[in-house]
């Protein structure tokens, strides 16, 4: 019954696509998904660039209509009711059966596949702009509105800052010419008294002086009336020492009195308000803390598209996660021994295995291909040999270069503090050596860390349990700077990243902070981790969209996200 249904509904008269006669369609072009009659189906086998496609009979039942390129051309944009069919190369551009006969018909025509290949390539780059470029530009857009809003918020902090600051400026500058005028008053004063205390007495003895003149005057005057001149010689002897005495006041030394004369105003005499000093901007803000199912983080690297690897050296595994709206999302995990790991751009995986000469690599298609129940040597290949060195650890640098750091074999057996025989090795993305620094026991203890800014390289040293520091080489190998040298500022680098603008911050274990240097070994900030909330850190990485990620040591939430400001 099925079958005479099927081949009713075959044999129904129906429009011939091509032609666009009624007339009887007995055949299907299954990748022009047209309708031909017999006639049509003729004239479309002559056409050589559809020479290729599949035409089949309307009436044989065991046909499959499989899906074609016709499932992925769109409707003609000039003419609705019809499909796309050929690419026409002269106009590279896509033609359905009208707009051939309309505008076509002596052009040069060829098979649609051609041109849906070129727009699937050019769709990858469509989904690199979506998920990489567009996301990277917004970020950087977003770190440059964020930085024009914190400096135009510290600016009007600095303004009212200096504001206040003139305020106390103008009250200390009121206060001390108050004071300065009251030191000048009481200079005038004393001086004041100082005359008076030397004139004082001659007041006195002038004015007692005065009162014997004016009685010898009266005694004068009565002895001219009466004509006694008897007393005429006491009278003379009375005038002369008055005389003598007045003559010895007169060579009193000089007085001399204070006068004022005030100095013409001058900026250069003004005292300075202040100074204005660049300070580098460099803060860490903490964004969430993530729980995983890692009981504990000692290893953290990041990858590409927000994916991270972290290792549990107690358990002996290794996972990689997605992050995603806060989230860690699980991707998978893997059985391991391994010593350090670290993710090419590509998103494979370099691994360091315990007690091993080998480095090794996981492509990052293995990575999903394995079902995470395989042994990390299963699913892995060599990458490089340090024989007869053992490799400590392993960093990708932002241009996508390998380097490695040596010990000399039995390293482990030798007093902490005690050097040793020292290669830093650096290699192309395929492990090919672009250069190797040799130190025979002249410069390093134990490198246990490497990060990289450039071409310079910082080498994390391990001197003891409780002191180390931070060997920046160039590219050269030679020692550019050093920190941790002195006693003051030893310090024990579990960890460290470079930023973006070459700063590096360092986890130091022993005093459960991060410190900031810049690229010239100079000291920018410090942070204490409690003041996160957070506790027990052991690792850090930079993530892809520049945020610093801080592994902890212990279940739930122990993994940090922080926002850098540089």
């Amino acid at each position: 019954m099925a079958a005479k249904s099927s081949s009713t509904k075959a044999q129904v008269h129906q429009q011939c696509n091509m032609c666009e006669e009624t007339a009887e369609v007995k055949f299907r072009c299954l990748d022009c998904d047209y309708l031909l009659c017999l006639k049509c189906r003729r004239m479309h086998e002559k056409v050589k660039a559809l020479q290729k496609h599949k035409v089949v009979d309307l009436k044989d039942e065991t046909v499959v209509v499989t899906k074609s390129i016709a499932e992925n051309a769109n409707n003609c944009h000039l003419h609705k009711d019809e499909t796309y069919i050929m690419y026409c190369k002269d106009c590279e551009q896509l033609v359905c059966p009208s707009c051939i006969i309309e505008n076509h018909q002596k052009h040069t025509l060829g098979d649609m596949k051609v041109v849906l290949q070129k727009i699937n390539f050019i769709e990858k780059y469509g989904t690199e702009i979506d998920q990489n470029i567009l996301p990277n530009i917004s970020r950087k857009l977003a770190v440059c509105e964020d930085l024009i809003t914190f400096h135009t918020k510290k600016a009007e902090t600095t303004k009212s800052k200096i504001k206040d600051w003139l305020g106390y400026f103008a009250r200390a500058v009121e206060k001390a010419v108050k004071n300065q005028t009251q030191d000048f008053y009481e200079e005038i004063d004393k001086n004041v008294d100082e005359i008076k205390t030397r004139l004082l007495p001659q007041v006195s003895t002038l004015n007692e002086m005065k009162k014997e003149v004016q009685e010898i005057r009266r005694k004068i005057d009565t002895l001219s009336s009466c004509k006694d001149l008897s007393k005429t010689a006491d009278l003379e002897t009375s005038i002369n020492e008055l005389s003598k005495n007045l003559n010895k006041i007169g060579t009193q030394e000089r007085t001399k009195f204070l006068e004022f004369v005030g100095k013409e105003f001058k900026t250069s005499l003004l005292p300075l308000l202040g100074e204005l000093k660049l300070r580098a901007v460099f803060e860490l803000n903490l964004v969430t803390s993530i729980a995983t199912v890692v009981s504990s983080i000692d290893k953290i690297i990041s990858c590409n598209n927000n994916q991270i690897l972290v290792r549990n050296w107690e358990s002996r595994k290794m996972w990689k996660f997605k992050l995603e709206n806060k989230k860690a999302i699980e991707l998978g995990s893997w059985a391991m021994d391994v010593k350090d790991i670290a993710a090419l751009r590509s998103g494979d995986i370099l691994l360091i295995l315990a007690d091993k000469t080998e480095v090794r690599h996981i492509p990052y298609l293995r990575q999903f291909d394995s079902d995470y129940t395989e042994s990390i040597t299963d699913i892995s290949a060599f990458f490089f040999d340090t024989t007869p060195q053992i490799p400590t650890t392993v960093h990708v640098t932002r241009t996508n270069n390998v380097i490695l750091s040596t010990v000399e074999p039995g390293r482990d057996w030798l007093p902490m503090d005690s050097p040793c025989k020292v290669q830093i090795i650096v290699l192309t993305e395929q492990g090919h050596i672009i250069s190797r620094f040799d130190y025979d026991k002249d410069l390093f203890c134990f490198p246990n860390r490497i990060a990289s800014f450039g071409s310079d390289i910082c080498v994390a040293d391990s001197i003891s349990d409780y002191s180390g520091r931070l060997v920046t080489l160039d590219s050269t190998g030679k020692v550019r700077w050093t920190y941790g040298d002195e006693e003051q500022n030893s310090v024990v680098i579990a960890d460290m990243v470079s930023t973006p603008l070459s700063n590096i911050i360092m986890f130091d274990a022993c005093q459960r902070v991060l410190r900031a240097l810049d690229s010239e070994g100079r000291f920018l900030n410090t942070w204490r981790l409690q003041d996160f909330s957070i506790n027990d850190a052991y690792a850090m990485t930079m993530s892809s969209d520049e945020k610093l990620l801080i592994g902890s040591g212990h279940t739930g939430k122990n993994l940090h996200v922080l926002e850098l400001r540089e």
